[in-house]
């Protein structure tokens, strides 16, 4: 019996020293999605952190946050992320051009440059949560919008 026991000790042991460092690596994978390293430095990439000249919060719940969504023209806004599903309003549209970034060894690299067709002043379309990018206004005029983020 005392054999049984001391494998049962040693097995459970073994799970605990596979489980332990596999739960720091999850804990600091969920945390590093969010906060990267930069030039050294911790960034918060989402978008009120990371571009607050272009995103206000208007009104925020643990449910929900409004955000007034305004870029300067000929402005290209921070590289930042919204993490949560959304809707936008587009109030004053201009041309944009939308720049998607991938990390790579902690720094933002452009992948992808996608000019965006002029939309109606009303406009409102359904967005998921999106990954780091910026976006540039190619217009004579702010752009401007309201996006309400659903946090749950």
């Amino acid at each position: 019996m005392g054999q049984r026991n001391d494998r049962r000790t040693s097995l459970t042991s073994g799970i605990r020293r596979f489980v332990a460092p596999l739960a720091i690596v999850t804990l600091l994978l969920t945390v590093s999605a969010h906060a990267q390293a930069y030039d050294g430095e911790a960034i918060d990439f989402d978008a009120v952190a990371a571009a607050p000249d272009s995103h206000k919060v208007l009104f925020e719940t643990d449910a929900v946050r409004v955000l007034r969504v305004e870029i300067a023209p000929g402005a290209t806004e921070p590289v930042h992320e919204h993490a949560y599903p959304s809707i936008m309003i587009i109030e004053k549209p201009q041309p944009l051009v939308y720049v998607v970034y991938e990390l790579v060894g902690g720094h933002p690299v452009e992948r992808q440059r996608i000019d965006v067709p002029l939309m109606p002043a009303d406009a409102t379309e359904e967005m998921g949560p999106e990954g780091l990018h910026a976006v540039r206004n190619l217009g004579t005029e702010p752009f401007v919008a309201i996006r309400v983020e659903f946090k749950e």
